[in-house]
């Protein structure tokens, strides 16, 4: 855990050095696990960094990275009058995704990041990411945003909704 955080605050810094016209952005968001995934969590939260480019008034396009966690949830299983406790594995995950954004009027956008999560841990698997969402900016500073993740993994999908604040810097 210590050796991701140290790289997602030297990359955070590294993207930061490239900032320009506000288009930076660095975010924080909890997550709540839906579907199936809410039975191996509960609860996730992530730090996220885009760097976007003025593509027109209407289209912004960039990249992002960032780290998603997740806490394994504990469960009992009973069947057959035998009784089995099971502990889920904390998931981390590190998503490096294309991004796009449309500007639907000033301070209201939808957008789209697309890529790959890379699964951080032993037994933690990476796979094909993607979370369009819908944010507002509530001053040229802040902005609030709502999306959806999908991560395909080897044996499913884990979605989650998620609720953020981000900064432009």
């Amino acid at each position: 855990m210590k050796k991701t955080m140290i790289f997602v605050v030297v990359l955070l810094i590294g993207v930061t050095s490239f900032a320009q016209n506000r288009n930076l952005k660095i975010g924080a968001f909890g997550a709540l696990p839906i579907g199936d995934t809410k039975e191996v969590s509960k609860t996730g939260f992530g730090l996220d960094a885009t760097y976007l480019f003025e593509v027109s008034n209407k289209f912004d396009v960039g990249f992002a990275t960032g780290l998603s966690f997740f806490k394994g949830e504990k469960v009992t299983l009973r069947e057959q009058g035998f009784v089995a406790t099971y502990k889920y594995k904390d998931a981390k995950y590190i998503p490096i995704t294309g991004v796009v954004r449309f500007n639907v009027i000033k301070k209201l956008y939808l957008g789209a990041d697309i890529g790959y999560a890379v699964g951080i841990g032993k037994g933690i698997k990476g796979g094909f990411h993607y979370k369009p969402r819908i944010g507002y900016r509530v001053t040229d500073l802040i902005g609030i945003n709502t999306s959806f993740t999908g991560l395909k993994v080897k044996n499913g999908t884990w979605n989650t909704i998620n609720f953020g604040i981000e900064l432009n810097l």
